[in-house]
């Protein structure tokens, strides 16, 4: 059969869909419905029989092969969802639809990529260029396929038999976890095998000669993996809401199950500040835990004598001691009350219908139940719950110990000044309860909306590619003088110190005793090196290794960016708002210190490395 001309085939293309549609109008308005849509039907398959022919005639046009092999995977996801919905696998069906729609969604953002670093700028291009290749690359191509199936996959492995709350926080937390370590590795691969690969085939030169500098070269490499990172975040971003909205419509447990779900997931909450009612109290008690510290004798060289002033302590020991007089004001004495005083919710009395309070009580004895009986009184009042069907009523019931609870209190109950005053009540005594304490920073919080779930995503998103940045010039600065294995190692490496530096710390002040806080940092260089001497002396050689090998991790830890303090994951997951503090924090100390100082160590490496050397 001979193919028609172009001309004819898209008039008859036209005709057929056009005159299809407009005849099934005609037969629906005359009232024959049913044989207009056998016309509708008819028409649109074919309609579809010509355009697949064509597909056909012309496939050695390479721009219709790829149109051809798109349509052919949209019809098999579109039937592949069809056959799900069939059978009853509406989950199945929904999770394709989103790997669908997310693929379809970074197809076309790609294209939109390409055309805005089209503009003929030698920086640009070297961008364009890596978009190409990371496509190319099967190494990267894993990375980014993982992105856009793993989001949508992620919630057919949450059972339902668990609290609607609970499936959307673990969805949250292992979708963004995940998004982060893919994109986190993926980076670090790309970014070192662009620069590696082509200084290894010689294909840098080229690029070189041309009016690009290596400045210039790096930054085209850079520019390119961020948008590349920047694409995958909008379009996982949009998958996690979605995969969000569609968990939203499940069914909950009872009416808390649904209440926590929009109070304390699906939105960003900000915290109140705690304060006592007499503001010198934690003063007063600061200066009484002091004077029992001295009169016990309690370590002299640091807390000093009775005689001595208070200015005697050290800043650093000062802290300490605040910290263990503060976890002794948020400790509640059997049948005792104390009474605390949250501060800065002037704007909470509108935000909505009830703020949330969180509390984790912990007895140090509980009765044989492992149950907390405890007892509030809000502004002098006793408590009430104003939201219906939640277990929490007048007077509170038994809690179980050393848990999280929330408890909603009205947000009229407010007041002008913007505080809220709560008075907890020990009541457990007569059971064999003893003093129940609400451990610091998280045993006692008072939550208060200040935007919505999808901001917040975002906010979080934007962390995420921030934190990729550093990732992304550390993987170019380690290419410019060593090899793929070896950069890969040491960017890995780099990269699980920064996201562990909290733990590092504690791991490394659990390995050797070194006094850090205990002095000032002048008299703590001496009393190290002091330690150090002595365990020579006594013939202690491992204990003098471990003071070696602290010091080089906490020098290691010192200049790794703290990633773990910008981590959005448990903000997003558990409702907390993303602060704008941390945003400026990340773009700071991530954004511009670290990525900067990397940048330009990887522009004076590559500066004075010998890419080619000129014969004669």
């Amino acid at each position: 059969m001979n193919r028609p001309r172009p001309l004819v085939w898209w008039i008859a293309l036209a005709v057929l869909s056009l005159g299809g549609g407009g005849l099934w109008f005609l037969l629906t308005a005359q009232g024959a419905g049913a044989l207009g849509a056998v016309v509708y039907v008819l028409a649109a398959l074919a309609s579809s029989a010509w355009i697949v022919a064509g597909l056909a005639w012309w496939r050695e046009n390479p721009w219709v092969a790829k149109l051809g092999r798109l349509v052919v995977l949209n019809l098999t996801l579109g039937l592949l969802t069809g056959f799900c919905l069939a059978i009853g696998a509406t989950s199945t069906a929904i999770a394709v639809a989103g790997g669908w729609g997310m693929a379809v969604a970074f197809v076309l953002g790609l294209e939109l990529l390409r055309l805005a670093l089209s503009p003929g700028v030698a920086v640009l291009g070297v961008a364009r260029t890596l978009l190409d290749e990371a496509i190319r690359m099967k190494l990267a191509l894993i990375f980014v396929v993982g992105v856009l199936l793993l989001v949508p996959v992620l919630p057919l492995t949450l059972g339902g038999e668990t609290r609607l709350q609970y499936r959307l926080e673990s969805f949250l937390t292992y979708a963004l976890t995940v998004i982060g370590v893919l994109l986190s590795a993926m980076t670090i691969l790309l970014a070192v095998r662009t620069v590696t690969s082509e200084l290894e085939e010689k294909q840098a030169f080229l690029t070189l000669t041309k009016p690009v500098s290596r400045p210039g070269y790096l930054a085209g490499k850079w520019i390119g993996i961020m948008a590349l990172n920047a694409l995958l975040l909008a379009v996982a971003g949009v998958g996690v809401y979605a995969s969000v909205k569609v968990l939203e419509r499940q069914p909950a447990f009872d009416p808390a199950d649904r209440v926590a779900v929009v109070e304390q997931v699906l939105t960003a909450r900000a915290s109140a500040d705690l304060q006592p009612v007499d503001a010198s109290t934690l003063q007063i008690d600061f200066e009484a835990t002091l004077a029992d510290l001295r009169r016990r004798g309690v370590n002299p060289a640091v807390y000093g004598s009775p005689d001595d002033p208070v200015s005697r302590v050290s800043p650093e020991q000062r802290e300490r001691i605040k910290q263990d007089t503060l976890k002794q004001w948020l400790t509640v004495p059997p049948r005792g009350r104390t009474t605390y005083v949250f501060t800065g919710l002037s704007d909470a009395r509108d935000a909505g219908p009830s703020v949330q309070l969180r509390f984790k009580p912990k007895a140090s004895t509980a009765p044989g139940d492992n149950l907390v009986r405890l007892a509030m009184r809000v502004n002098d009042r006793p408590y009430a719950n104003p939201e219906p069907g939640l277990n929490f009523g007048k007077p509170i019931p038994p809690v179980r110990n050393n848990t999280f609870h929330t408890a909603y209190i009205g947000s009229d109950q407010i007041r002008d000044d913007g505080t809220l005053e709560l008075t907890v009540i020990n009541t457990g005594a007569e059971f064999g309860q003893t003093a129940v304490a609400f451990p610091p920073p998280d045993g006692l919080e008072l939550f208060y909306r200040v935007g919505g779930f999808g901001e917040n995503l975002a906010k979080g998103l934007a962390v995420v590619w921030v934190r990729l940045s550093f990732l992304a010039a550390l993987g170019l600065a380690a290419a410019t003088f060593l090899g793929f294995p070896v950069a890969c190692l040491g960017c890995f490496l780099v990269f699980f110190a920064a996201v562990g530096s909290d733990y590092l710390g504690e791991s490394l002040s659990q390995y050797a005793s070194l006094p850090r806080e205990e002095v000032p940092w002048w008299d703590t260089i001496w009393l190290t090196v002091s330690k150090f001497v002595g365990h020579l002396g006594a013939g202690e050689f491992y204990d003098a290794f471990k003071l070696v090998i602290r010091l080089i991790g906490e020098g290691f830890a010192l200049v790794v960016p703290p990633m773990a303090r910008y981590s959005p994951t448990n903000q997003v997951a558990y409702g907390r708002a993303v602060e704008w503090s941390m945003i400026s924090g990340v773009v700071l100390r991530i954004g511009v210190v670290s990525t900067g100082v990397v940048a330009l160590f990887a522009v004076w490496t590559f500066s004075r490395r010998e890419v080619a050397k000129v014969t004669a």
